[in-house]
């Protein structure tokens, strides 16, 4: 009998096991692999990071220092800032949330695994472009958040463009990773996994991949505002034509501000898992951090004039933003007394974990007071722009995300790994660490204060802040020790490390209950889960139907890769989703992105053409490999109870495509909203409406015509027709009708942009009325393309069920245009109108 359930064992994970060698590399979707890759990455830029400041602080070390130029000083500190904010600290948390929240809910795998590793390759092609600026010798020197005018056309060279290009690709890949988290939390929960029993780590993710949605398109409609300042000669941030140079600091610091909270709260939940567990006590105030950490993610979307203080602005519009800045204090203070009553009342044990997390709650703490000081405009005024600054925004993002991602790596080391990290390596590096910022970082406080500036190369003797900066420069030399001896044991303990038990800390979460490191499918069997602390709960009282669930995926099925669907409130038993299998598209068209960015930075189009075939092809074939996966009969349902193929909220592409919706109505809005301050701070602003009434209705027509088209086909299955062949006719012409609505659309576009004439070199209300139609031709893309995979399924399906349901997800994206056109019209058409 134990020979039957090995063998059956090894025929399941047989399927879930990534391909060997270098194959293996370019095609492994598994999320565990992802995750890994993610992090490992991040943590490399987060080394040459650091290498850069310890460049700046050599420099700072003296009065009057030539070891650098201020070129050279200006592209480092430009380098190190987009480094540690854009390619270290998002994607090393997303990362982690690729890896962990599989574990912690209970799912097999992230819902869309090939989605997830193609936002990886954009992540990392993004990073070695912006890098590759060194092998070229134009590197941006802007400074990381790039204002206007100084990074405009007039003042910054090529290196700009390089920078622009680099951080689209990465911030593709942050909003795609989002995309999976939200998903993942909300429809791949184990039965029984409510949401009031939800790891704190699982709510926080959720919390911050709807604000990266929300805060981070804006940067990207930023970024390719200016791109096209830059280079189509648009007027966005000329101020003489229209334009307004305060519009990217506001686009800017919109997500500026909410990533800030983004670190943070991920770095919170990883605090909120290691304490209880060292503490041996369950977290107090569960739902109070859980309303605490919502709040934060609201709050923070409303904080970002808190940058733009000395810009000018209203007094009263400094009054709501300073009582904003300061009340979001009270938020981030309920976790931090729940961590302290869960010390408290527990047992601490002061393992490397619990050190990092105490740093974490010292140093956090510190720069929260210091935060609330500078949220006071009359206070920020006084030491904007000087090293107060720095050592304020320093104590919050490395108290708020570093200390928690060292004890998280310590804490999780032997889940990756299967490894304990050496105790004493753990314990010298802390020291180090937490000695070697403080030394660094608060001294800062009083050079900002004393009146020196920030960004700057150098500074005179006669300041008296020689003998202070020194000091600086020696605590980051002692905190660069202390992260290298970190590096070294983790790395150490990875390859020889002492085995690691199941559990070595005795945790509370599912992710303990697994193998160290957990096996290729996760769980074999699927968890039933009864309390938040699953793994520290005496009992279990599952239902019937959560025991159906579990029963059915038993080592089950072993022909395809598939995990448990649940509902979002209850996750109770619902379905099953189709989990890809390795493949080698999803480089494809990352890989046509970065020709298509090359081609626009070395002005040799054709390279740009090549890459939007590249990208084409990619995406095409991207989809045929999914038609052909599910080409299989038995992919319609598991055990015949949970169906593969649902209609509605009940089949993951429905969740997918609404994301999908969200994110295109975030960057239509955000071209909107642009488009509105333009109007409202331009003294010469055109009131007179488009004047193409007929046209711009025609192009709405067509919109509700696709939608309309699509909507129904997705309705036609066999079953609802006389015959098969009848629904295959219907879903023919769903797709040939919405296309035909989609391309008619695109026509119409062009032809409204000739009649009417703009050019959008000459004014800011020519270069917005572009980039609206142009953006309601990129959701019509989008449209088409879904529709494009409709057809592809429908022609490789005798079954209807898989053409339906790609048809509903194309009448989801068909919304979007439909918004899209709608906000683009209130903004060409009916505000001139009704605003004076």
């Amino acid at each position: 009998m134990a020979q039957e359930v090995m063998v059956s064992t090894e025929e399941f994970e047989r399927i879930y096991d990534k391909p060997p060698g270098v194959r293996g590399f370019f095609t492994s979707v598994q999320h565990k692999v992802v995750g890994t890759r993610y992090m490992v990455t991040a943590f490399a830029f987060f080394l040459i990071g650091g290498l850069e400041a310890l460049l700046m602080r050599t420099q700072l070390a003296q009065p009057g220092n030539d070891f650098l130029s201020a070129e050279s000083y200006n592209e480092l500190f430009t380098m190190h800032g987009t480094t540690m904010m854009f390619l270290f600290a998002i994607p090393f948390i997303e990362g982690l949330a690729t890896y962990l929240l599989p574990l912690q809910l209970g799912a097999r795998d992230m819902p869309f695994p090939r989605y997830n590793v193609f936002n990886y390759w954009c992540y990392l092609f993004g990073g070695i472009l912006l890098y590759s600026s060194f092998l070229v010798d134009m590197v941006p020197d802007t400074g990381w958040f790039a204002y206007v005018p100084l990074s405009g056309p007039e003042f910054a060279d090529k290196s700009m463009d390089i920078w622009l290009f680099g951080l689209t690709l990465a911030e593709i890949a942050a909003v795609g990773a989002a995309i999976e988290i939200i998903v993942a939390v909300l429809k791949s929960r184990a039965p029984g996994m409510s949401l009031d029993k939800m790891p704190i780590f699982a709510w926080t993710m959720l919390s911050v991949a709807v604000l990266i949605i929300v805060a981070f398109i804006p940067l990207i409609v930023a970024s390719l505002l200016l791109e096209f300042d830059r280079t189509v000669g648009t007027a966005f941030f000329n101020q003489d034509a229209g334009g307004d140079p305060l519009l990217w600091q506001h686009l800017f610091w919109i997500f500026g501000h909410p990533e800030v909270y983004v670190m943070f709260l991920p770095g919170a939940a990883i605090i909120s898992h290691v304490i209880p567990v060292h503490a041996r006590h369950r977290l107090v105030a569960y739902p109070f951090v859980v309303v605490a950490i919502i709040v934060t993610a609201v709050m923070s979307l409303g904080l970002w004039v808190h940058h733009m203080y000395v810009t000018g602005l209203p007094p009263l519009t400094l009054t709501f933003f300073t009582a904003a800045s300061m009340s979001i204090s009270l938020a981030s203070g309920v976790q931090i007394f729940a961590w302290i009553a869960t010390l408290w009342v527990g047992r601490p044990r002061f393992t490397v974990p619990m050190l990092f997390a105490l740093g974490f709650i010292f140093t956090f703490v510190a720069g929260g007071i210091t935060g609330v000081m500078v949220a006071s405009a009359s206070f920020n005024s006084q030491v904007h722009d000087t090293y107060f600054v720095v050592a304020h925004f320093h104590y919050v993002i490395i108290g708020g995300m570093l200390f928690p991602v060292f004890a998280g790596l310590y804490h999780w080391w032997p889940k990756f790994t299967g490894r304990m990290v050496n105790d004493v390596a753990g314990y010298i590096s802390f020291a180090l660490i937490f000695v070697g910022f403080h030394v660094t970082f608060f001294p800062m406080h009083l050079t900002g204060l004393w009146g020196m500036l920030r960004r700057v190369y150098t500074y005179d003797r006669e300041m008296g802040v020689g003998t202070v900066n020194l000091l600086s420069t020696v605590g980051a030399f002692v905190m660069a020790v202390g992260v290298l001896i970190f590096s070294a044991a983790l790395v150490y303990a990875w390859q020889r490390g002492r085995l690691s038990p199941r559990d070595p800390w005795g945790g509370d979460t599912l992710e303990w209950a697994t193998e160290s490191p957990s096996s290729s499918s996760n769980w074999p069997t699927i968890p039933i889960v009864a309390d938040r602390h699953p793994l520290w709960e005496t009992g279990q009282n599952a239902s019937d139907s959560h025991r159906q669930m579990q029963e059915t995926f038993d080592h089950k099925p072993t022909e395809v890769r598939v995990s448990p669907l649940t509902t979002v409130l209850s996750a109770a038993p619902e379905g099953a989703m189709r989990l890809a299998s390795p493949t080698f598209w999803p480089v494809i068209p990352a890989a046509g992105l970065v020709l298509i960015a090359l081609g626009l930075l070395l002005e040799v189009y054709w390279i740009s053409f090549v890459g939007i075939a590249v990208v084409i092809a990619g995406l095409v074939g991207w989809s045929r490999r999914i038609e052909m996966d599910n080409d299989e009969e038995h992919t319609a349902s598991v055990g015949g109870i949970y169906p593969i193929e649902a209609r509605g909220n009940g089949g993951i592409g429905w969740w997918g495509a609404y994301c999908a919706v969200g994110v295109l109505t975030v960057a239509v809005a955000t071209i909107v909203l642009s488009a509105f301050f333009l109007q409202v701070n331009a003294g010469n602003w055109p009131q007179e409406p488009l004047g193409l009434p007929v046209l711009t209705a025609g192009v709405g027509l067509l919109a509700v015509v696709g939608l309309v088209a699509s909507r129904w086909g997705s309705r036609h299955l066999m079953g609802r027709e006389r015959t098969a062949v009848g629904a295959r006719k219907v879903h023919l012409a769903a797709t040939v009708i919405a296309a035909a609505a989609g391309a008619a659309m695109l026509v119409l576009l062009v032809v409204i942009w000739v009649r009417a004439g703009l050019d959008p070199t000459e004014h800011a209300y020519n270069s917005s009325v572009m980039l609206l139609l142009a953006a309601q031709g990129v959701a019509v893309l989008f449209a088409v393309g879904a529709n494009v995979a409709a057809a592809i399924s429908r022609l490789r399906h005798t079954r209807d069920s898989r053409p339906a349901l790609q048809l509903q997800n194309a009448m989801i994206v068909w919304i979007a245009v439909l918004v899209a056109w709608a906000m683009s019209w209130v903004s060409t058409d009916l505000l001139p109108v009704v605003v004076i």
